[in-house]
């Protein structure tokens, strides 16, 4: 049975992990630059993936993967009474799940944050039927630079936390 538990948590964090960091990777890499040299046309798209619950998926992903990842290491720790931890690989863990944590925390904070409000000022452009103001140009424009610039911080985050998850176990 433990062994069965072991399995099942290694699955979820590795699925859920994969997924996590691939929708950022995906959105840093290709989607936000995109969107940005769409102009108005981007913010619809967005809107768009608003609505299909990216999000969700993305918090979704990212809780499982945490969660799954805590147990896992608390299981192990527990197991050595604490000693498992000041191995290279616990400590080599530990780093990937500090970045980890980091990364859900500005991802929660200011990109999830700043998408919401993004999304909000577009719909009350839209809303009113023409251009924005320049006064949402200017809002819109500063929210997705901060935004940006917080979700390739979160890629970067994520990549020592796979970086650390891979080599781990040879250290």
């Amino acid at each position: 049975m433990d062994q069965t538990v072991t399995v099942v948590l290694r699955f979820i964090h590795i699925v859920s992990g994969v997924a996590w960091a691939g929708a950022v990777f995906l959105m840093v890499g290709f989607v936000l630059p995109s969107v940005r040299e769409a102009g108005p046309a981007g913010g619809r798209f967005m809107q768009a993936m608003q609505r299909r619950k990216l999000p969700v998926f993305i918090n979704a992903a990212a809780g499982l993967a945490m969660l799954s990842g805590f147990i896992l290491y608390g299981r192990l720790v527990a197991a050595s009474d604490g000693a498992w931890a000041g191995t290279p690989a616990g400590m080599t863990f530990g780093i990937g799940a500090v970045a980890t944590i980091l990364a859900a925390i500005i991802g929660g904070a200011i990109v999830g944050r700043g998408s919401e409000r993004l999304g909000k000022l577009g719909e009350r452009v839209q809303a009113s039927g023409g251009a924005p103001s320049p006064e949402q140009a200017a809002e819109m424009s500063r929210l997705q630079a901060r935004v940006a610039k917080a979700a390739r911080v979160v890629a970067g985050l994520l990549f020592v936390a796979v970086t650390a998850m891979a080599i781990a176990r040879y250290v």
